[in-house]
């Protein structure tokens, strides 16, 4: 895989990586704690709460460490990842999708697949096409939310590039871009506009 797609960024599904944590720690109050640690935004808040986990299963603390956390701990993701998400349902949602093709002959399951791919992009095509604005519907609903909780927090700004910050990085940063002056969608990756993702489809 390393050869033929080298910047191809491996992770494992935190869902799968809990039901086999799970088997050894089955009491339902851990479940919460081992999804704020997998969803955790910086290396920070992975350790508070594995500390926090530690103080109710010391054991547990240790034996979530037994698959590395950059394949499925949020915090461990590498900087300039585009897609926060811990687990496969992307996967399932596509291995569901199609699972009738899946009992059918190669060439015939293939044909289906490629059917089902070619309505499933002009879908978004047209989708698309009643978009307005800049930034994809979804994620500008994230941006929303991050900034309706900047009201809450406070930012220092040293006047130049520097700010103080703390807490959760997404609407700090937000914050910070305010304070100085900036746009927040002059700081969202072109993979969430809306002209690439018309570009994709």
């Amino acid at each position: 895989m390393r050869d033929y797609l080298p910047k191809a960024e491996h992770r494992m599904c935190a869902r799968h990586i809990y039901a086999n944590w799970r088997k050894k720690h089955k009491d339902q109050k851990l479940q919460k704690r081992f999804w704020v640690i997998a969803k955790s935004a910086n290396r920070e808040d992975f350790n508070y709460n594995k500390a926090k986990l530690a103080q109710l299963t010391p054991e547990g603390a240790k034996d979530i460490m037994k698959t590395d956390p950059k394949h499925w701990a949020r915090a461990f993701f590498p900087i300039g990842a585009n897609c926060e998400s811990v687990d496969n349902n992307l996967c399932e949602s596509f291995n569901n999708a199609i699972i009738e093709a899946r009992f059918y002959p190669i060439i015939s399951q293939q044909e289906k697949i490629r059917k089902k791919m070619m309505v499933r992009v002009q879908e978004q095509k047209t989708k698309s096409e009643k978009w307005n604005g800049i930034i994809c519907p979804n994620i500008f609903k994230k941006i929303k939310a991050n900034i309706k909780r900047t009201q809450f927090l406070e930012v220092l700004w040293n006047g130049k590039d520097g700010f103080e910050l703390a807490g959760l990085p997404c609407c700090h940063a937000i914050c910070a871009i305010y304070k100085s002056g900036r746009k927040v969608e002059d700081f969202i990756d072109k993979c969430y506009y809306i002209d690439t993702f018309k570009k994709n489809y």
